[in-house]
């Protein structure tokens, strides 16, 4: 999917989510699931993440595409390492906006392998990134965000 696509669907989640939590915590972790739903494109050298972060970009020379960043594995490490830190808010956000990406990208042809590298099994789905399927899907998830707002 596209960037835009990934951060609409990882606004939405964060919409969702944002009532369990306290008001001060919302802002933060509104900011960070946005975010965090253009990380594991950090494997892909065009991807806006890439062109937000430069430095993000040497990743994609040493992983391949929907390769580990794709898979179930960093958003865990990174949930365990901010419980350890004691920055559980801060991993649960970056988590969900990490999981709202691979979610997405489970519906294009391209699909994820979630146990990536013990497995080979991808989910897939039937849009293809670009196309008027994914534009379609973006406008969906825009009128749901809207939705939420404003009701």
């Amino acid at each position: 999917m596209l960037g835009r696509t990934h951060m609409a669907i990882g606004l939405l989640v964060a919409l969702i989510v944002a009532p369990l939590l306290t008001s001060d915590q919302k802002t933060l972790f509104v900011g960070l699931v946005v975010f965090a739903s253009l990380l594991p494109d950090i494997d892909h050298r065009g991807s806006k993440i890439n062109r937000l972060l430069p430095l993000t970009k040497y990743a994609a020379r040493f992983f391949r595409h929907r390769g580990f960043f794709h898979s179930i594995f960093p958003p865990l490490i990174i949930l365990g390492a901010a419980y350890f830190y004691d920055y559980f808010l801060i991993g649960q956000a970056i988590a969900v906006g990490y999981l709202s990406h691979l979610l997405s990208d489970s519906f294009t042809k391209l699909g994820v392998n979630y146990l990536y590298p013990l497995s080979q099994f991808r989910v897939m789905g039937f849009i293809e990134v670009g196309t008027i399927w994914e534009s379609l899907l973006f406008a969906a998830v825009v009128m749901a965000i809207a939705t939420v707002v404003f009701l």
